[in-house]
């Protein structure tokens, strides 16, 4: 658990702005991820472009506690969708958008 907490921390805490009141936030929500990486990056990530709030971060940990699943695919699955909203509406959009292509396509632009 300790070694998820740290990759957690690295890609959340990349710019350093936060305070020292969203560490044990951080650490329970790294534990919630159940050390899958995937899970920790885009929940790490989410949280590292949002407010920066407790209130924000106590938002994803209770959030994160009603996707919390035994299955790997099926939590995987349950926190990039509720990182995609997060998303800014027009970032939804875009994303959407690129579903529609193939794995590995080239997009013309």
């Amino acid at each position: 658990m300790r070694a998820q907490v740290i990759f957690f921390k690295s890609k959340a805490f990349v710019n350093e702005r936060f305070s020292r009141e969203l560490v044990p936030l951080g650490e329970q929500i790294a534990n919630k991820c159940q050390g899958l990486p995937l899970t920790i990056v885009v929940v790490a990530r989410l949280l590292s472009k949002s407010k920066s709030t407790e209130e924000e971060w106590k938002n994803v940990a209770e959030n994160m506690k009603s996707r919390v699943t035994k299955d790997p695919a099926e939590q995987c699955l349950r926190v990039v969708t509720s990182s995609y909203h997060y998303l800014p509406n027009d970032l939804q959009a875009c994303l959407l958008y690129l579903t529609i292509f193939p794995e590995d396509s080239k997009i013309s632009v």
